[in-house]
């Protein structure tokens, strides 16, 4: 997923969870507290979807410093 996909994802969770707020404030009549719950949903959303479009790691890539293997079991000689 590139991260323009992942920004259209997250801006259309974050508009449905927006609006499901508003749903229930409206079907339980909670009039006064209606936008302070909407906004948590969404911001709970955006914080959730943090993370979507980034690239991962390798599952070797952070083990490796000037070429080599950092855990690697090889016997080593006395400079190295």
């Amino acid at each position: 997923m590139t991260r323009g996909q992942a920004a259209i994802v997250r801006f259309v969770l974050i508009c449905a969870a927006w609006a499901a707020g508003q749903t229930l404030t409206w079907a339980f009549a909670l009039d006064r507290i209606g936008l302070i719950i909407s906004a948590a949903l969404a911001i709970g959303v955006l914080f959730l979807t943090e993370d979507l479009g980034r690239p991962r790691a390798a599952a070797g890539g952070l083990k490796y410093w000037r070429g080599r293997r950092v855990d690697d079991d090889e016997p080593r000689g006395r400079w190295n």
